[in-house]
């Protein structure tokens, strides 16, 4: 069964790196080749040319995450690289991965993802505002080109694109019932905006939001900021933020991100990788001897987006989480920064600190396999239980 609307990676076709009145003609067919995971260092010079041609990039499909990903999940993950090209001039890069351990509802799948994903739940860097590194002109024949040679391997269940926005993802024909698409909400707080409008941040909460806001600045006094401007004092951040972190979730019973060795290997990478460049920030708040919040952020297309944060319990009046957000927003807003960005995910504490929203999206096509006609059958059964019981218990209060 061939994907809909997907064409083979040697179709040729009429977009090129080329002045846009140039005849078609003039156009070199794109080719697509993968190569194997010995490749790497070969694979990541011609990722780095490319991503500095090419210029602001996706923090997420740049070569530096990329490698930092590589060096902590690549011995687990099975990946390699899909690599494309015009009269030999690299024009489009993406990592290939298997995923490992991954499930569908109950369900064991074998599944292959785009970008920096794939590894198991447990360490999972669940990564967002993903992408693959394309020029523009060149998005939709790479991945069309790359989708057709994908679905000629019969052994994967699912193909996955994990967190992109849904302009990447506007080639691709995820209308057709073969594609499954979750669309998650992203809040965020218009930097920009308020800094034009010369409008206090503080002003553009609710009213609700604006006097918890100040009854907790009263509650904790004097309280000091840092944003880390060296990779050692980022280090000094990230103890606190970890240990913050860890001690919230254990006391509900639960392991933390930073139970996976792995994943927390991989941001201490990155902070010596990002740091230096700007393309990270770590943030923390004190209050006396005492920490009150950490934040890690990072720096994509000077967007700050919120990846992870550690605070101190809640305690009566005070509320660590939301003062270490506030005063996060005023610091990138002095920073000059457009977004203050909380990624996916919906809850109260994000959509009240938040002006607007952005959408991502995962996006999954999925083969008829028999296992997936099995977990929509169970679903259905299970829904009309759950109907048949409502509608007794309903019943039975009006006996």
């Amino acid at each position: 069964m061939a994907l809909p609307m997907i064409r083979s990676a040697t179709t040729t076709n009429e977009i090129a790196d080329r002045p846009p009145d140039a005849p078609p003609a003039a156009r070199d067919a794109l080719s697509i080749s993968f190569r194997p995971a010995e490749h790497r260092q070969a694979v990541l010079r011609d990722w780095r040319c490319l991503e500095s041609r090419l210029g602001d990039v996706s923090l997420a499909c740049s070569a530096d995450w990329t490698e930092a990903w590589l060096t902590h999940f690549g011995e687990a993950v099975p990946h390699r690289f899909a690599v494309a090209r015009r009269s030999a001039l690299p024009v489009g890069v993406c990592l290939v991965t298997e995923g490992v351990a991954q499930r569908t509802g109950p369900i064991p799948v074998k599944s292959i993802h785009l970008g920096t994903a794939g590894e198991p739940e447990s360490d999972s860097v669940c990564v967002e505002y993903n992408d693959v590194l394309v020029a523009g002109a060149d998005r939709a024949e790479f991945l069309s080109g790359l989708l057709g040679r994908l679905h000629r391997e019969r052994a994967w269940d699912e193909l996955r694109f994990d967190g992109m926005t849904a302009a990447s993802l506007q080639s691709l024909p995820t209308a057709e019932t073969t594609w499954h698409v979750d669309t998650r909400d992203s809040y965020y707080f218009d930097l920009a905006g308020s800094r034009n409008a010369q409008i206090d941040s503080i002003a553009q909460f609710g009213h609700a939001t604006r006097k918890n806001i100040r009854k907790n600045l009263n509650a904790y006094g004097d309280l000091q900021t840092e944003w880390a401007e060296t990779t050692d004092h980022a280090e000094s951040i990230f103890e606190d933020l970890i240990r913050l972190h860890q001690a919230r979730w254990n006391a509900d019973g639960k392991p933390g991100c930073y139970a996976s060795k792995p994943f927390e290997n991989f941001h201490r990478d990155l902070i010596a990788r990002l740091i230096p460049s700007g393309r990270m920030g770590l943030f923390r708040v004190r209050s006396g001897g005492d920490v009150v919040g950490c934040l890690q952020l990072f720096i994509d297309r000077n967007r700050a987006l919120v990846y992870q944060a550690g605070s101190a319990p809640y305690s009566g009046r005070q509320s660590p989480g939301m003062i270490a957000d506030v005063l996060c927003i005023e610091e990138c807003l002095r920073r000059g920064f457009d977004a203050y960005d909380f990624l996916a995910g919906d809850s109260h504490h994000k959509r009240k600190l938040s002006t607007h929203r952005n959408q991502l999206v995962w996006a999954v096509y999925r083969r008829p396999r028999w296992k997936f006609q099995a977990l929509r059958v169970a679903r259905r059964l299970k829904r009309e239980v759950r109907s048949v019981v409502s509608k007794t218990k309903r019943a039975g209060q009006h006996d």
